[in-house]
């Protein structure tokens, strides 16, 4: 806390206790030579009546109602617009009867419904912030031990706050809906082939639940027979004869889940996107040498860049085929989200930028950085990976996998973002 912004808050708590105001809200900023401060007051003060007879003026007993003074202090560097959403929603927080809520999600609104300060408080807060282009951005506000989250979809939207954790109120995380659902689409395009419009050759549903801190990483067969707008086909096929859109409805429709939409990236992306990233530290489970997939990797605990780790998660010809490779692509989704816990949540702009590079989705950029916000808020313990369980057939001349009914329990599992463990 400034030295200035101290003396403004104590000088006002003062004067203000003594008339009888019930709360104080002081927000610095980050100039350090100055502090500008706003001040928003509760409570009710009543007026003395008056009465004057013959000349004497006689005053009435003084009756007072008030609520103990509560100061917050939140200093942020620069008196931007990004700023000064965070200010206004502490405003808010602390007299919902003189201030407007600041532009924000409609789930906080409801979440916040019934919060607010009851003491003094001092919050000295961070901004990171990145373009995710197009005009999009997204921003993380740390301050103190609270978390605010917020989003520009650009087009001239302007700032939202579309998530927080208020521990300064004893509140939890509220990023987005308890439990989300999205896709996650890995294409098999090559050099010169449409990345975000290619076959499906990674598909897996990824599931959270914040509020219970797990989650789940589904992984889908590749060569799954599904019913499509144009006949039944290979799920994989979906996404280059249609589009991801419709991939995503056809799982939908499987499922009974309410997908929000899908991450799609192609072979030269993830590799790059992993270089980018640093790595993936990968248990690899047992020695590979597969010149197909360029997979020569020794058995054991290793950070994989962007090459070996697309050829881990492509090799197939091992034991169980298609049905390893997707658990072990689910292996290297599991390994980035322990990767994204080991920086703090105020670098998650930055990844956000990074995975804008290299992927495409449908999602709104509020949504999507709730959605990544998530991740630190689970434990990777309780992240099953797991894929549908199905039975190899043909279909004329091609090869397939019919899923098994034993599928339909783990969607109705998968409800509330978690899947409980086997046995």
């Amino acid at each position: 806390m400034h030295r200035r912004s101290a003396f403004i808050a104590a000088g006002l708590a003062a004067a203000l206790a003594a008339a009888s105001v019930s709360a104080v809200l002081i927000f610095g900023g980050g100039d350090r030579d100055a502090t500008a401060a706003t001040t928003t007051t509760l409570g009710n003060t009543a007026v003395p009546e008056t009465t004057t007879t013959a000349g004497t003026t006689t005053r009435a007993p003084t009756t007072t109602t008030t609520r103990p003074t509560a100061v917050v202090i939140l200093d942020l560097e620069g008196n931007g617009a990004l700023q000064q959403a965070a200010r206004d929603l502490y405003a808010w927080l602390g007299d919902r009867r003189a201030v407007e809520p600041p532009a924000m999600a409609e789930g906080l609104a409801a979440f916040l419904s019934d919060a607010a300060y009851p003491t003094d408080l001092a919050l000295a807060g961070e901004v990171a912030t990145a373009d995710l282009g197009d005009g999009r951005q997204v921003a993380v506000i740390t301050a103190g031990d609270d978390v605010l989250l917020a989003a520009d979809e650009g087009a001239g939207a302007g700032w939202a706050i579309v998530g927080a954790k208020l521990a300064s109120l004893g509140l939890g995380a509220w990023y987005g809906e308890p439990v989300r659902l999205v896709m996650v689409i890995g294409t098999d395009a090559r050099p010169g082939q449409n990345e975000p419009y290619y076959r499906g050759d990674s598909l897996h549903i990824l599931a959270s639940n914040v509020a219970a801190g797990g989650g789940a990483i589904v992984g889908i067969p590749r060569d799954a027979w599904v019913s499509a707008p144009y006949g039944n086909d290979k799920l994989t096929h979906v996404n280059a004869l249609a589009d991801s859109a419709t991939l995503v409805q056809i799982v939908r429709d499987l499922t009974g889940l309410p997908l929000e939409g899908y991450l799609v990236t192609g072979f030269r992306s993830f590799r790059r996107m992993v270089d980018a990233f640093g790595g993936v530290e990968v248990d690899v489970p047992f020695a590979m040498n597969d010149p197909k997939s360029s997979a020569f990797l020794r058995a054991g605990l290793q950070r994989l860049l962007g090459q070996d780790a697309l050829a881990f998660s492509r090799n197939r010809h091992i034991s169980g085929g298609d049905f390893t490779r997707s658990f072990h692509q689910g292996v290297v989704i599991a390994a980035a989200l322990r990767g994204v816990q080991e920086q703090g949540i105020g670098d998650l702009p930055e990844l956000l930028a990074l995975l804008s590079q290299y992927t495409w989705t449908d999602l709104p950029t509020g949504d999507l950085l709730t959605l990544a916000a998530g991740a630190y808020e689970l434990d990777p313990d309780a992240v099953a990976n797991l894929v549908l369980p199905g039975t190899l057939g043909t279909v004329g001349a091609a090869s397939v996998v019919f899923l098994n009914p034993e599928a339909e329990d783990v969607y109705r599992d998968l409800e509330d973002g978690m899947v409980a463990p086997a046995g």
